[in-house]
């Protein structure tokens, strides 16, 4: 077998192999320095994402609050002037009220002391002798030491005589109204006696006679039963006496009718009834509602 022997220079395959080596480098720089400048400028990049992004998401939580604040407040501010309006309106209900209140006590304060003043009068009424016993006989005798004139321990001799007389003077009018007093007490008495001596009669009874007793009998119909009553006034007798008739006229009650009377005797009662208002102390108003009840009324009378 034949040998060939070869011989291949290779120091240009080793200069060309140093330049790619060269240029190996390069490229190796070059890649290092825009793999640098890629991390550079993608870290500017996600910086500025990042910028944004939270500069975006500040704005949108600000606008949000911003717009919540206006609601707010623009809801706030009606409420409040919603409140001074309804401020000014109770406070015009209130003046109002007030008005009202005083206008309503000083009218129903009239009239309740228009309705003590006739109810004063009434109870007065029920008891005339009574109230003025106590009015103008009691009062005036409790206040005699106010009433009755002093002197002075220690005077001058030119005014003793004076003084002296005063009271002595004061001493004699007090005693005259006191006579005076005594003599119409007295004659009151003597004209109660004789009124009572003339009705009653000092004749002895031999024998059982008839004698006319007055006795006065009324209807009225009561407030709580809505039913006649009837009520039966008689003088004051024996008690079995005064019994007896009261069983009488009870038991002939059903026989008793009431029909239409004249006014030849209301004419009487009329005159009396309006001389008793006249003299009366209560209202005009009470007066002038009693006189027409009294006008208004159907007169009528008892027959068996």
């Amino acid at each position: 077998m034949a040998n060939f022997t070869f011989t291949v220079d290779t120091n240009p395959m080793a200069d060309s192999i140093d330049g790619v080596a060269n240029h190996v480098d390069g490229t190796t720089a070059a890649v290092i320095a825009m793999q640098t400048a890629v991390v550079i400028a993608e870290q500017k990049g996600a910086e500025k994402i990042c910028n944004n992004v939270n500069f975006g998401f500040y704005s949108l939580i600000r606008s949000q609050i911003s717009q919540k604040i206006a609601t707010h407040k623009s809801k706030a501010d009606a409420k409040i002037m919603e409140l001074q309006q309804q401020s000014v309106s109770l406070i015009g209900i209130k003046s109002r009220m007030e008005k009202d209140y005083q206008m309503l006590a000083s009218r129903y304060t009239k009239l309740f002391e228009g309705l003590n003043k006739a109810l004063r009068a009434r109870i007065f009424e029920l008891d005339r002798p009574t109230t003025n016993f106590v009015l103008k006989d009691v009062l005036p005798t409790a206040n005699r030491t106010r009433r009755l004139s002093g002197s002075s321990s220690t005077t001058q001799v030119e005014s003793i005589a004076s003084s002296q007389m005063i009271s002595v003077s004061n001493t004699k009018y007090n005693a005259m109204k006191n006579i005076s007093s005594m003599q119409d007490f007295i004659c009151s008495s003597e004209n109660q006696k004789s009124l009572i001596g003339s009705i009653l009669n000092k004749e002895s009874v031999t024998k059982p006679t008839e004698k006319d007793i007055p006795v006065l009998i009324s209807e009225s119909e009561g407030l709580n039963v809505r039913q006649s009553q009837w009520m039966i006034t008689q003088p004051p007798l024996k008690k079995n006496t005064n019994s007896k008739i009261e069983s009488h006229i009870y038991s002939s009650l059903s026989n008793l009718k009431w029909v239409d009377d004249d006014q030849s005797n209301s004419s009487r009662v009329k005159q009396e009834f309006g001389n008793f208002v006249n003299q009366s102390t209560v209202s005009d108003r009470v007066k002038k509602q009693m006189l027409s009840l009294l006008e208004s009324s159907k007169w009528q009378k008892l027959n068996s």
